[in-house]
């Protein structure tokens, strides 16, 4: 390993390691990796193959959210009550007549849940996203913060405070660590570029 490429994986693991003592969790990688948190993907509704462009999410206290990707019209999101077997109404959370691509990832600590969800013209067939989501739903799920990013490659996980109160997206790139910031009281951050 050359002295670069060690220097920036010591940096990326310190500036990680600064955010997890700064209360950010852990990152919680796929929902599907998760014990008692796995993702459920129910058959198809908005793709080709079942899961590829949705996801659903049991919450720890029974709830569920079912997120997924609609070519033409963008982000939906619909949510069930504990024990319930009837569903909210689908709502669109983001609006766009980009391609869908690279699916939609949710995960939840204590009722706040985040969402990953990337657009882009060509983006099935390889191409870079040009719209990538962060997401953050609490509450009863009615109302989701969303913050969009341009011209980026999509995030790719995220870290959720234990107590549900802070979300932190990541996505670690050859050029350094990109991440996102949402606070309860505060909403959004801005994104932070790695420095060139």
């Amino acid at each position: 390993m050359g002295k670069r490429k060690a220097y920036r994986a010591a940096l990326v693991g310190a500036t990680a390691m600064g955010l997890l003592v700064a209360g950010y969790g852990s990152a919680q990688g796929s929902a599907a990796e998760q014990p008692g948190k796995a993702a459920q993907h129910s058959k198809t509704e908005a793709g080709t193959y079942p899961g590829e462009f949705e996801s659903t999410l049991r919450l720890s206290d029974g709830r569920r959210v079912h997120a997924r990707l609609v070519e033409g019209k963008g982000l939906q999101e619909r949510h069930q009550a504990a024990g319930a077997t009837k569903w909210s109404a689908w709502q669109t959370l983001y609006k766009t007549a980009e391609d869908r691509c690279q699916g939609v990832k949710l995960a939840e600590v204590e009722g706040t849940v985040s969402l990953i969800a990337d657009f882009g013209q060509y983006c099935y067939d390889g191409e870079p996203p040009t719209e990538s989501l962060a997401g953050v739903g609490t509450g009863d799920l009615s109302d989701w913060d969303l913050k969009m990013t341009e011209d980026f490659d999509g995030w790719k996980d995220t870290s959720i405070a234990d107590d549900g109160s802070r979300v932190l997206f990541i996505y670690d790139s050859d050029s350094g660590l990109f991440y996102l910031r949402w606070e309860q009281s505060e909403g959004f951050s801005e994104v932070h570029f790695p420095e060139e």
